[in-house]
């Protein structure tokens, strides 16, 4: 399984499904995938958010691609989440442990998806320690979309139910039962 930016419901279904536990970085890094994407829900509709990353490091090593700070995206990206979920049932619960990491320097792409792992899998309450390995040559696999059961969204006055959304769509919708949740699907 690889590391992606954030990951998608299906990702993280995948996830509290794995019986390897290890995550593959030893690939190339793919521009405009998972790895430095994710989308939220705003009142608009679908939102993609993107990682700037160094283009000199985009065509080599996962690990070895650096994020681009030309531009102030952490805050952009933040406020973005901020906006979308702030009056969702659990941001108050989870909100600040995600901003923690938006407030965070990374110098590298897979620094970054780590940490944010970490953080969902803390919010998610997963037990089961994922090892990292940088060693065993891996490709790049997207994650297949899934049929996700419609749950309470922010803005479901406004929008259609949205599949596959960025797991902190579900985390701030559901809090305690996003996990009984993924396992369901």
């Amino acid at each position: 399984m690889n590391i992606h930016c954030i990951g998608n419901i299906a990702y993280w279904h995948g996830v509290v499904s794995d019986t390897d536990h290890k995550h593959y970085v030893h690939h190339t890094f793919q521009k405009q995938s998972e790895l430095s994407q994710y989308e939220i829900l705003t009142a608009n509709g679908r939102l993609k958010l993107s990682v700037p990353t160094q283009k000199s490091t985009r065509k080599g090593p996962y690990s070895d691609v650096l994020i681009d700070y030309n531009t102030n995206w952490q805050t952009e990206h933040w406020r973005s989440i901020e906006n979308a979920y702030l009056k969702s049932p659990f941001f108050l619960y989870y909100g600040y442990k995600i901003e923690t990491i938006y407030k965070t320097h990374y110098d590298t792409l897979l620094q970054f998806n780590k940490a944010l792992f970490a953080t969902v899998a803390d919010c998610l309450k997963l037990k089961t320690t994922f090892l990292t390995d940088h060693t065993t040559p891996s490709m790049y696999v997207p994650t297949p979309p899934r049929v996700c059961t419609a749950y309470p969204q922010v803005f479901d006055d406004r929008v259609a139910f949205q599949q596959n959304l960025s797991v902190l769509d579900l985390i701030f919708n559901l809090g305690p039962e996003a996990s009984d949740y993924l396992v369901s699907l």
